[in-house]
């Protein structure tokens, strides 16, 4: 039997089967098995993958494409850094920016032509639910393939205005919008941090002259987080909704989502990779200003322990094209946001299997299995026989320093510049077809609209 492509000699890692050699056999963009390496195998093409690893191609389920610059530009631009860095899927946070006023979403048939004609990886979406027009149209909204949502507890009155958000989204509409989508048996995708405690404690920490990453951690406490989670896990339950608890980044946060699980709360908790990698002594300054900010090294182990035993369940990398002309200005004027999807795989490398110990199986759980199954994607996140062939080839002994000229992101530098990883994808393939090889994005776009 011969197949169309027949990766041999390496490490395979699958989140559920866990790891073992074998030689993996695709054929018509999907995985058509896994063979003994002693087994001969014939195929249109042979990659020679040994010494290496094979891991189910990244999925980020956090991304906001369309915020600095257009959907279509962010879709043809960052696709290019996400296939370097061995993301294969995307699902990105799609609302109205720079102030416009929240409406229906009635161009997603535009937005799903714009991934289809330009993304180099498969791309979804999530809506935000910023007002009741919107609100009342999720039912419309599944049936044309988006069926999570994102609910923002912040950015109402002046917090809003620093994203240039008009966020109506109270805690009743909040209640109702989670029982549209437990409906929909879909997801609520929650930004948890207290709107009210944020807009008073930003005004007293800038009227206090504090500057810097710390006077944003100050300003954003993570109490105001660990507050919204325990509030929404309550409200979720009264309408039996699974909640998605985005960029969770402190310790005080994750013992408040593990509270909320432990209690019986359908509650998935994602953290992003700067959580994982900086403070708010980091030198790089406002390059690093995000929302929720980044906090202590004592909160960055937390994160990496909970990675490891189970309390957080995905990486999902809150990816922002924000130019660095947007970033260099004091912390109260710098925009919020900056890439990161060229770096999250060799990070969870480097930091976490390196450096920590994590197994390659729970590395493709938290980048690529977890999410597949939270978002419906059935035929992603995986290397058993019948899934899209969406896979990344690893070299575990790779170091390199990171330079954001090679990241492939329209962004002109990247918080981790000059920063030494272990352990970097050397060839991504989706459906089959490889994208990015050694470093450099090949071929023409042949990404596709994930309808789910």
């Amino acid at each position: 039997m011969e197949f169309d492509i027949a990766i041999t000699g390496a490490e395979l890692v699958d989140p559920q089967w866990g790891q073992r050699k074998a030689t993996l056999a695709i054929r018509d963009g999907r995985i058509a098995g896994w063979i003994d390496p002693a087994v001969p195998v014939e195929a249109r093409e042979v990659i020679d993958a040994s010494g290496q690893v094979v891991l189910p191609g990244v999925i980020d389920p956090h991304t906001h494409f369309g915020y600095a610059q257009s959907f279509q530009a962010d879709v043809a631009s960052e696709t290019r850094s996400a296939a370097l860095g061995g993301v294969t899927s995307i699902l990105s946070f799609y609302r109205q920016y720079q102030g416009l006023a929240p409406a229906p979403y009635d161009e997603l048939p535009e937005l799903a032509a714009a991934i289809d004609q330009s993304a180099h990886v498969d791309v979804g979406l999530h809506f935000g639910m910023l007002a009741e027009t919107q609100v009342d149209e999720i039912e419309k909204y599944a049936g044309q393939g988006v069926t999570s949502h994102k609910f923002y507890m912040a950015y109402r009155g002046p917090d809003g205005a620093t994203v240039g958000m008009v966020n109506e989204c109270d805690d009743g509409l909040l209640l109702e919008g989670l029982a549209k989508v437990a409906a929909i048996d879909g997801v609520a995708c929650i930004h948890a941090e207290n709107t009210d405690i944020v807009n008073r404690s930003m005004r007293q920490v800038r009227e206090a002259g504090e500057q810097g990453l710390r006077a944003w951690s100050n300003a954003r406490p993570a109490f105001a987080e660990a507050e919204n989670i325990r509030r929404v896990a309550f409200l979720a339950d009264h309408v039996d909704a699974t909640i998605y608890l985005v960029h969770i980044g402190s310790r005080e946060s994750l013992d408040a989502a593990r509270y909320v699980r432990d209690s019986g709360s359908r509650a998935w908790v994602e953290t992003c990779p700067h959580y994982l990698t900086h403070t708010y002594d980091s030198p790089v300054g406002s390059l690093a200003k995000i929302n929720p900010p980044v906090r202590s090294s004592d909160d960055v182990e937390a994160l990496w322990q909970g990675l490891i035993d189970g309390s957080v369940d995905t990486v999902g990398t809150d990816h922002c094209a924000v130019p660095r002309e947007k970033k260099e200005a004091d912390i109260w004027s710098a925009a919020a946001g900056f890439p990161g999807m060229a770096t999250t795989l060799p990070v969870l490398l480097s930091e976490g299997y390196h450096r920590r110990g994590m197994t390659l199986q729970r590395v493709a759980q938290v980048l690529s299995g977890n999410a597949a199954s939270i978002f419906g994607m059935a035929q992603k996140g995986t290397l058993r026989p019948g899934a899209d062939a969406d896979v990344v080839i690893c070299d575990l002994g790779l170091e390199r320093t990171v330079r954001h000229e090679q990241l492939g992101s329209l962004c002109d530098y990247s918080i981790l510049d000059g920063r030494s990883l272990r352990g970097w994808p050397v060839r991504t393939l989706v459906r089959g077809v490889t994208v990015a090889l050694d470093g450099k994005v090949v071929g023409e776009p042949t990404g596709a609209f994930i309808h789910r």
